[in-house]
């Protein structure tokens, strides 16, 4: 992994740029928040979850003014709240096979809550791609939603290898490097392919949104086998619900990470930025460009992948 994080390091412009929190740096203590989350003990001492480290958007004013926006706020998230519930009791009416890929970020934490409350989880797959690149802390906070919520994800990776340090010994740590595309392929695209294959799905869920960005400004909710349930969701309306619920969230929210994906192409993002247009995805593939030169910002999940 020494040779990995130099790796990044070079590439995203040394540590000030890039920062992976090893389990050791965070704060060792048991999270009043994430006990009330109903989490391990265990896991809360080396994953303390604390909305208060999560940025507000809102500027609620004070007095009347104060009083209305929340009120205005709470039924705003009380209205989606009831159209994500909708959408997806919907989705396992009219369809035989639903999935749902979770990355494991705010909106993939909502989504899957409200599956979960809707008493869905014996109906709806829940597909984890491990790329074998991800940090440290994804992969034991699926492991901690597979407890807390008492399911168990479909775990699926490169084809043609059985663990991670198998893929090293075969592929290198800097295979993303020789080839991004051919990297994104057979670490994402094949094994999410295959997911989608094997599952015969009828019906993708998964967490995109319209606040997301450009490319994904139009999204509507049914898309094809697509469903888009949080496509009329903001970021901040994600964190409302987060709070309101005490849901758990990925651990390295807490430490400015506004989105997950990679080591190697996830950033931190200054907290004011978070809620503004974009803002979430802005640490997402930074400084990365296509094989065409042009700055990259998927990574073929939902360009490659056709349905």
């Amino acid at each position: 992994m020494q040779a990995i994080t130099a790796a990044l390091l070079a590439l995203l412009g040394g540590a000030s740029a890039f920062v992976s929190v090893p389990h050791t740096a965070i704060t060792r203590y048991e999270s009043r928040s994430a006990l009330s989350m109903g989490l391990s003990p265990t896991l809360a001492k080396t994953f303390p979850r604390d909305f208060t480290k999560i940025p507000t958007g809102t500027d609620y004013g004070t007095g009347v003014d104060a009083q209305l926006n929340k009120e205005d706020e709470a039924s705003r998230i009380a209205y989606l709240e009831q159209s994500l519930a909708e959408t997806l009791k919907k989705v396992s009416q009219v369809k035989e096979r639903p999935v749902f890929t979770t990355a494991l970020i705010a909106g993939d934490c909502v989504i899957l809550d409200a599956i979960a409350k809707a008493g869905l989880l014996d109906k709806i797959d829940v597909i984890f791609i491990d790329t074998f690149f991800l940090f440290p802390e994804s992969l034991e906070f699926i492991e901690e939603l597979e407890q807390h919520y008492g399911f168990k994800a479909k775990r699926y990776h490169a084809a043609d290898v059985a663990t991670q340090e198998e893929f090293y010994e075969k592929y290198g740590e800097d295979y993303w490097m020789e080839d991004i595309d051919q990297y994104d392929l057979k670490c994402k695209v094949e094994p999410l392919q295959r997911a989608l294959r094997e599952t015969n799905t009828d019906a993708w869920i998964n967490g995109r949104r319209r606040d997301h960005g450009a490319e994904r400004a139009a999204l509507p909710v049914w898309e094809g086998t697509k469903v888009n349930p949080l496509a009329f969701w903001s970021f901040e309306d994600c964190w409302t619900y987060l709070r309101k619920h005490n849901v758990p969230y990925h651990p390295l929210h807490d430490v400015g990470f506004s989105s997950l994906g990679d080591m190697q192409s996830t950033r931190k993002v200054p907290l004011e930025k978070w809620f503004t247009y974009g803002g979430e995805r802005s640490g997402r593939f930074e400084g990365l460009k296509n094989k065409d030169g042009s700055l990259k910002t998927e990574c073929g999940i939902h360009t490659e992948i056709k349905t």
